[in-house]
């Protein structure tokens, strides 16, 4: 077979892979190495400042360009499809995970799929609708259904299982994420004062008038250990020796990558089967899902004698593995290229 050359389009906000927090920078590095190990050639386009062993990156913006702009993200798009369209080599496709890469696509010679890490917004689906020619593909089937735009597939994240390695609990719960009321931050403080068990907090405030009105006093008034942004092997730890993973949710969660990151590390996820949840947990399993912040109290009381970390750990690297995405997004590449080769002959009969 011959080898796929895959064009992978970051975004310019954060390095690949991330340095802390990024969500989509970190899929993208995982899946660029998942492709490479499977004899792909892979080229990404991100910030300068980026670095995967074996695999070239170019880059307009020589280091990350933080925060999130729109208008730094047309201009990083659009210079890396003009990129890609004049490589003399080419692209077997064009793999963008930005909704305004969608506007330079029609600059790409090669066809173009676009991954959605977001949930539904009238600005982004009105680009998508703007782009028939473009494959939209969603991280879960409830964002997928939540979209008005059409899209051609559903493709899990999925994470590099080596990095994650089991360890004895050590009896906390655990929040890992960003301080924001849609993640539900003070309903996790609340359950795990209910419950009786220590909470670690992971993470740093989104917006600091919230985090300084609602969130700290919770944090000073129940002792809660913040530990602030982690990353790394530290992140990595801090998880494996969680007893749960609280996921307290209060928005239609597209997907959730601490969920995975959790589950690889044998810790159980108790959460709110809001989104995306219901798909990824196994509930009784691999977590459980519950109806209110009231079931997660008793959840997390029980989760110790429940269950079995090791069977956690087993389900997680067999369903949520990088190279079980990076053998989905080739599915969806094939026919990407197909579609393009039954494009042709319509093109050149007009």
């Amino acid at each position: 077979m011959e080898r796929l050359r895959v064009a992978l389009v970051s975004t310019p906000f954060v390095p690949v892979p991330p340095r802390g927090y990024g969500g989509t920078e970190l899929v993208v590095a995982e899946l660029a190495q998942s492709l490479k190990a499977m004899g792909a050639e892979v080229v990404i386009y991100a910030t300068g400042d980026s670095k995967l062993p074996g695999i070239e990156i170019r880059s307009y913006f020589p280091t990350a360009e933080w925060p999130p702009d729109r208008a730094v993200d047309h201009v990083h798009a659009n210079w890396c499809l003009r990129d890609a369209s004049r490589d003399p080599r080419g692209f077997d496709v064009v793999h963008v995970n930005s909704p305004f890469a969608l506007e330079a696509a029609r600059l790409s010679r090669w066809p173009v799929i676009c991954t959605l890490h977001h949930d539904v917004e009238p600005e982004c689906t009105e680009i998508y609708r703007r782009n028939p020619q473009v494959r939209l593909v969603a991280i879960s089937g409830a964002q997928a259904r939540r979209e008005p735009a059409p899209v051609a597939a559903v493709v899990h994240h999925g994470l590099d299982s080596r990095r994650f390695h089991p360890m004895p609990d050590q009896g906390y719960l655990l929040f890992l994420g960003r301080y924001d009321r849609v993640k539900g931050v003070t309903h996790a403080i609340e359950v795990a004062s209910r419950a009786g068990l220590p909470l670690v907090l992971a993470g740093e405030p989104h917006e600091r008038e919230y985090y300084d009105a609602e969130v700290k006093p919770l944090v000073d008034k129940h002792g809660v250990l913040e530990v602030g942004p982690v990353g790394g092997d530290r992140k990595a730890a801090l998880i494996a020796r969680a007893r749960a993973l609280l996921f307290p949710i209060q928005w239609e969660e597209p997907f959730g990558l601490v969920m995975i990151e959790s589950m690889l590390s044998g810790v159980p996820v108790i959460a709110l089967a809001r989104g995306s949840v219901p798909e990824i947990i196994e509930d009784g399993i691999t977590g459980i899902l519950c109806d209110d912040p009231i079931e997660m109290v008793a959840a997390a009381r029980i989760a110790e004698k429940l269950f079995d970390r090791r069977r956690i750990r087993e389900i997680a690297v067999a369903r949520w593995s990088a190279d079980r995405m990076a053998r989905d997004y080739l599915r969806v590449y094939r026919a990407a290229q197909v579609d393009r080769l039954l494009e042709e002959p319509e093109a050149a009969g007009a």
